[in-house]
């Protein structure tokens, strides 16, 4: 049976594994320690208490760590949520509240949308495409289905494994010189009222009073409150700077931007299809509406499907929330429903099989939306970050050994993971900057909690570490339950 091992999280910092934030408060707390020394040998011991106080305090923040971030992480995190709460921006009222009523509108970073029809070369099929006034960016998404991967034999489970990986990357290679700067696959379970079966066994029935057909109704009606529908969505992101030459070519406007996008577009799913993975086509505006509107308004789904299960849509301009506020630190409510969303910040470090996260989606009852956000880096930009991280890890080897300090097996994987990473990358492998967010939305509080913690339980014994995103809520629901293509933090200057 084929396994992955996935390498470890990194750990280094600027310095021996410490960040700089964390440099600056140990040094900052051993000038107050020295500083406090000086103060009681010149007999003033109530000043000096208070500056070793405050020195102990900057050295446990520099050391310390809290739910699986340092104490330095998390001085962003709450300046930004207090801020946001004194500015009143933690609840958003949209629909007949929002600015834009006849616009789309949607909360947070994701406020600069807009709706732009493309439609295909047959003039009929609509695809609907979301521009960012902002950040100059296009999004479309398409439609997937899944073919029972785990159920598959273990060789076309590799065989479909391997078309994947070229998919992979052709996105973080041809289509990324094309214009393609980020792509998400966002994966969700969400509840089937199990009437499309009950339909299906009452028409298609030839002998309705048999007792063959009493038994098999009332095993469909008993399984209804438990069946589940999976949907998969990839969502690609195109940034307008790099299709400026040809859409100019075209014309210049809206109409030769989407024709541009079209023709990537349309590449992008011949490529999916080649590798065996069924499309439904790129969403049009209002089956993408149905989508964004029905993972804010949970209790909107059952009134949006159709018997096939493919959203039928919303109206484009009501694909936004009515409502959010995010409760506390770990919690957000939209219309009716409640989130909490997870980032698997370490990923399995055993050896785990090819269907390792199939279990978060074959053991939960609730709805649960998994996202892999994923940036390709550029061939050059990659080469130089593997460089640096061989030269900083080649640094700190010798250091230690200067220093005499211990050498932990985690710094010599992460050490055999660089060299991985760069054997990979000389192979023709595309380096990617991803994340893996889990998202589980439930009717009440109770039953979010029971959800989540069932959630992190598989994800933990599948071998990953997974932390609530506290203070980020907001944002992190349009990232992991949002087909938007949303969450990465911004490249910075030159390095991946």
């Amino acid at each position: 049976m084929t396994t992955f091992r996935f390498p470890p999280r990194a750990t280094r910092g600027s310095m021996l594994g410490f960040s700089t934030g964390q440099l600056a408060c140990v040094f900052a707390g051993a000038v107050c320690a020295i500083t406090a020394l000086n103060l009681a040998t010149a007999g003033r011991p109530l000043p000096a208490l208070g500056v070793f106080l405050a020195g102990l305090a900057l050295g446990v923040c520099g050391l310390a760590r809290l739910r699986g971030r340092r104490i330095t992480e998390w001085v962003p995190i709450v300046a930004g949520a207090v801020l946001q709460r004194v500015m009143r921006q933690h609840r958003y009222r949209g629909a007949a509240f929002a600015p834009r009523r006849e616009e789309l509108d949607l909360p947070g970073p994701a406020a600069g949308y807009r709706w732009l029809t493309a439609v295909a070369a047959d003039g009929v099929t609509e695809v609907g495409l979301l521009v960012h006034r902002v950040e100059g960016t296009v999004t479309a998404a398409l439609r997937c289905f899944g073919a029972g991967f785990a159920l598959a034999d273990s060789g076309e489970q590799r065989q479909r494994l391997a078309a994947w990986s070229d998919v992979i990357n052709l996105l973080g290679g041809e289509y990324a010189q094309a214009g393609l700067v980020r792509w998400s696959l966002l994966t969700r379970t969400v509840p089937d009222s199990g009437d499309s079966a009950l339909r299906y066994l009452a028409e298609h029935a030839t002998d309705t009073g048999s007792a063959a057909y009493e038994s098999l109704a009332g095993l469909t009606a008993a399984a209804a409150p438990a069946a589940q529908r999976h949907e998969i969505y990839l969502t690609v992101v195109l940034d307008r700077r790099r299709l400026a030459a040809e859409v100019k070519d075209v014309g210049g406007t809206d109409t030769a931007l989407a024709v541009v996008v079209l023709e990537r577009l349309a590449g992008i799913e011949a490529a999916v299809r080649e590798a065996d993975i069924g499309t439904g086509g790129w969403l049009s505006p209002r089956a993408y509406a149905g989508v964004l509107r029905s993972q804010f308004d949970p209790e909107v789904l059952p009134h949006t499907s159709t018997d096939d299960g493919t959203p039928a849509g919303a109206a484009p301009r009501a694909a936004g929330p009515a409502a959010m506020e995010q409760l506390g630190w770990s919690y957000l409510r939209h219309d009716s429903g409640l989130s909490q969303t997870l980032w698997v910040y370490e990923m399995p470090r055993q050896p785990v099989p090819m269907s390792w996260l199939s279990a978060l989606f074959a053991r939960t009852v609730g709805r649960v939306a998994v996202t892999l956000v994923a940036e390709p880096v550029p061939p050059q930009l990659a080469a130089l970050a593997t460089r640096r991280d061989k030269v900083a890890a080649a640094g700190e080897r010798a250091t230690k050994q200067r220093l005499q300090l211990v050498r932990t097996a985690r710094e010599e994987a992460e050490a055999r993971a660089v060299d991985q990473l760069d054997a990979e990358q000389a192979a023709g492998h595309v380096r990617y900057r991803y994340a893996l967010l889990v998202t589980v939305t439930a009717a009440t509080l109770e039953e979010l909690q029971r959800h989540a913690r069932v959630a992190r339980q598989i994800l933990a014994r599948a071998g990953c570490e997974a932390i609530v995103l506290y203070g980020e809520q907001d944002q992190a629901f349009l990232a992991g339950a949002v087909p938007l293509a949303r969450g990465l933090k911004p490249r910075s200057g030159v390095w991946a």
